[in-house]
């Protein structure tokens, strides 16, 4: 599963939910044969038509067991009560990133008590591999003894994701707007056990015995981590874990321009310890002393860091208005990939009616863990406990996104009573996306592929509808959720005429294209059947001439391309004429007058063909433009 955009606000199921359709929203849904729809999609009873509504938020959920009749001549659903719409109980990106910086601040930032806080340490591991590097430190120097004793134990920083954003080309990269840092943290704090060692003193000649001793108690400890910094940028706290580049002060955005940052955090634990010692005996003399010291360890985490927009980035979308086969061209300008400085696009919402078209940037983001284990340490023990995938987990694993290539693609949102479908027919390369490491956990088969991008991108949007004169609009919009530069234009396409005149005793045939007020077409390609040539083009005066071979003379006029540079575009038209001479051409003594009467004997078949051809051939060319 990947999404194709990185905005926190992306739900994440995590528990089926069903609803019966008389329960769900006063919305619309639609009914779909199956023929147009994914099989593996639910179904109607009878198997024979996919039925969804509108999610509030815009996509379609499926109805199960819904029964579908003709009511008054239209589908409809006959069973709402007992027909169940599939949805999800749902929490969102930025919600599950809470729940994991807060599953491992459970024993430091959250702990219910400080002494709970200095008790246990939550590491993430990796099959065994400690993901950020702990350390000890804060070290004392032990009184009677040799050496010195670390206080902090276990002690570690780390980030494990940025938001929105994504670990990609051995960094994160992010919006340079605003953004947020998960910043987990823990320590334990071990004080060294009380120390005794057996002595002597000499009184008088004579030698006692006596203890030396030495025990230590915590006084104070603090820790925290003191700054998360981009740059120069200090990030603000927002809550346990989450840091933030908005100042929240006075809530202004404080962005950080298109370039690459280190992301450090810092940990620093101070710890205040008390030593008392001395001497006890029966005979020697006796003493007590104490000493109280500071000791501190700080830890710093960093990560590389890269802030793009798509602020250079454009999309203009040019649509070709004709009867059921609209032409859709869209022109990218600027960076369209995480490259330097760029935000990649993901996706182009065209909609011309009531057809949605959308076409959908090559990026997949998957989400990926990050830890195997957390490692509860304590001064007696080490439990790991594994990494949760599932909602409200004891530690939800620590997952952030990795970014993978396939290819754009084209979606049709169509209407209940329209079929629609999309064929493309020209695109502009622009570059190719290398494939990205991944783990192996992640199966995406399209990463081994070429992935390329384009500047230009066009297609035939086909529909059953014959309609035109709609209303066109479009929008894009960037990885984050935030809109792209779009612009959208509409050329309608006008209706030709195509005259055909047979010149009987010349044997020639005169094609006339105009538009449908009677403007001469110049410039355009006339192909034939049943002349001496397969092609002319119209002069100025929209005319052509050419010799009769054949009985019935047909012409055609396949439209204009709508990559021809003209100042209106006119759609394809078909004309015809009858060649008398053909009839009766070389028709001399009886076996002649005998063929010309058999031919006209069977003039009505040979029209009634060619109306069936006719009827095919303009099928045939609509479907190839």
């Amino acid at each position: 599963m990947y999404q194709s955009g990185l905005h926190g606000f992306v739900q994440v199921p995590y528990r089926d939910r069903w609803t019966k359709l008389t329960d769900w929203w006063n919305t619309e849904f639609r009914i779909l044969p199956l023929y147009s729809a994914d099989p593996s999609k639910a179904t109607s009873t009878d198997g024979r038509y996919t039925v969804e509504v509108r999610h509030p938020n815009g996509w379609w959920n499926p109805v199960y067991n819904a029964k579908v009749e003709r009511v008054d001549g239209n589908l409809t659903v006959t069973n709402p009560a007992e027909a169940l719409v599939l949805s999800s109980y749902s929490s969102t990106v930025i919600d599950r990133k809470i729940q994991i910086i807060e599953g491992l601040l459970q024993h430091s930032a959250m702990a219910p008590s400080p002494a709970a806080a200095r008790s246990t340490s939550s590491v993430p591991t990796h099959n065994g591999s400690e993901v950020f590097p702990t350390a000890n430190g804060a070290r004392i120097n032990l009184q009677w003894q040799s050496g010195s004793h670390a206080l902090v134990r276990d002690a570690y920083v780390g980030t494990v994701d940025v938001g929105p954003g994504v670990w990609y080309d051995g960094k994160y990269v992010t919006l340079d707007r605003q953004f947020s840092a998960y910043v987990p943290w823990d320590y334990r704090i071990v004080v060294p056990p009380r120390y005794s060692e057996s002595g002597s003193c000499t009184i008088r000649g004579r030698s006692y015995s006596l203890t030396r001793w030495a025990t230590y108690r915590l006084v104070d400890s603090k820790a925290a981590v003191t700054g998360v910094s981009a740059g120069n940028l200090s990030l603000d706290r927002s809550r346990p874990g989450v840091w933030t580049t908005v100042n929240l002060t006075d809530s202004q955005l404080r962005p950080l321009p298109p370039t690459e940052y280190n992301l450090t955090a810092t940990l620093r634990v101070e710890t205040r310890v008390e030593t008392r010692y001395g001497v006890s005996s029966g005979r020697c003399s006796e003493w007590t002393a104490s000493r109280t010291t500071t000791h501190t360890l700080e830890r710093e985490y960093t990560v590389p860091l890269e802030t793009v927009n798509s602020d250079d980035l454009s999309v203009d979308i040019r649509v070709y208005d004709r009867p059921g086969r609209d032409v859709v061209s869209i022109d990218w300008t600027g960076e369209q990939g995480l490259a330097a400085g760029a935000a990649a696009w993901e996706d182009v919402e065209v909609q011309i009616g009531e057809k949605t078209m959308y076409v959908t940037a090559p990026w997949r983001f998957y989400s990926v863990s990050r830890n195997t284990h957390v490692e509860e340490r304590t001064s007696g023990s080490t439990t790991a406990i594994e990494a949760s995938h599932s909602y409200q987990g004891t530690y939800p694993a620590m997952l952030h996104y990795r970014m993978s290539p396939a290819n754009v693609s084209v979606l049709a949102d169509q209407p209940a009573d329209q079929h629609i479908w999309w064929n493309r027919t020209y695109v502009v390369r622009n570059r190719s996306v290398p494939a990205t490491p991944l783990p192996s956990s992640i199966v995406a088969t399209q990463n081994t592929k070429p992935t390329y991008l384009y500047d230009q991108f066009a297609g035939v949007l086909k529909s059953t509808d014959q309609v035109t004169g709609e209303s066109v609009t479009a929008e894009a919009s960037d990885v984050w959720g935030l809109p792209v530069d779009t612009s959208a234009s509409v050329t309608r396409y006008r209706e030709s005429e195509l005259t055909v005149t047979v010149n009987q005793s010349a044997g020639t045939a005169e094609v006339f294209l105009t538009s449908a007020t009677g403007l001469p077409l110049p410039g355009r390609t006339i192909t034939f059947d049943g002349a001496a040539v397969e092609r002319v083009t119209t002069g100025a005066d929209g005319r052509a001439t050419v010799d009769v071979t054949g009985t019935i003379v047909r012409a055609h006029f396949a439209g204009d391309h709508w990559r021809d540079s003209r100042p209106t575009y006119y759609l394809d038209a078909h004309g015809y004429g009858v060649s008398q001479t053909a009839f009766v051409g070389g028709a001399t003594g009886v076996l002649g007058y005998l063929s010309a009467a058999i031919s006209n004997a069977v003039i009505f078949v040979e029209w009634l063909v060619f109306g069936i051809f006719a009827l095919l051939w303009m099928r045939f060319m609509r479907e190839s433009l």
